[in-house]
């Protein structure tokens, strides 16, 4: 063999080798990039999948918690009605002028507690049954300011974006958590609820209470609002933050995207 036959001879086999490790590299990455889908497809799967079981649970309470709100209606409310119509009956026929106040104050306690229920029966209800949003912000709001514990406010920055009856309700429902969470442990004498319209909707509540652990609060039976608030906000692709520390009080953030609020 010649020195040129030779050469080439290096030449080919040198291309040949050159190809065969291109070859493998390419194989190699091809296997890599093949794994990584498919475990970002296991990933989505399994999110897909942690979200309807999500959907299901809370479609449930959500169930529940509108038999309840009728219960309080049909039922309770009902009876207290026919309370008070025996109520009025008695200081009717009553020439007693002691009776008669009695039945009147009765009478009032009764007409409260009737208010009370048909605003609790509502707030439990779907929010595509009880109007606009902010709306139903507001009523919350007098709802607490009507217990004389402390002050509720709620302020509405730009024009109210269109959203669907099912994000109306997640929304609500985290608003009510924070609230009620708020009136039973914090001991604040102020809430603020604060919508801004930008590129989606903001919405910030804040207590001025004594504030809490966070990680302790997880860990017990009081974090269960907590949890129900994030797990709503996951269920509506909203991001959820909250801030809280002893004597500091507690504060909550969310933001919905706008491609977000119309979703069913």
């Amino acid at each position: 063999m010649g020195q040129t036959e030779y050469e080439i001879f290096i030449v080919l086999a040198s291309l040949i080798l050159l190809i065969f490790i291109g070859g493998i590299i390419v194989f190699i990455i091809q296997y890599h990039k093949k794994k990584l889908i498919d475990l970002q497809e296991q990933h989505k799967i399994a999110q897909e999948h942690a979200r309807e079981v999500l959907h299901i649970k809370l479609e449930i309470q959500e169930k529940t918690m509108e038999d309840i709100g009728r219960e309080l209606h049909d039922n309770i409310g009902q009876q207290l009605v026919l309370a008070h119509y025996y109520t009025d009956q008695l200081k009717a026929t009553s020439d007693t002028p002691e009776i008669q106040e009695q039945s009147t104050t009765i009478g009032e306690i009764i007409n409260n507690s009737l208010a009370d229920i048909r605003s609790l029966s509502k707030s439990l209800q779907k929010a595509d049954d009880m109007g606009e949003l902010e709306e139903l912000v507001k009523k919350q709001c007098a709802r607490i300011n009507a217990l004389h514990k402390c002050t509720a406010t709620c302020t509405f920055n730009g024009d109210e974006l269109d959203m669907s009856a099912s994000i109306k309700n997640f929304i609500l429902r985290i608003i009510q958590e924070f609230l009620q969470n708020s009136l039973k442990h914090s001991g604040c004498k102020n809430i603020s609820i604060v919508f801004n319209y930008t590129q989606g909707l903001h919405i910030q509540l804040k207590d001025d209470g004594v504030g809490f652990d966070m990680k302790q609060a997880i860990e017990r039976s009081d974090g269960i609002g907590l949890t129900n608030m994030k797990k709503r906000a996951e269920m509506i692709g909203a991001d959820f933050k909250q801030k809280s520390a002893q004597g500091q009080g507690t504060m909550l953030a969310l933001f919905i995207p706008a491609d977000k609020l119309n979703v069913s």
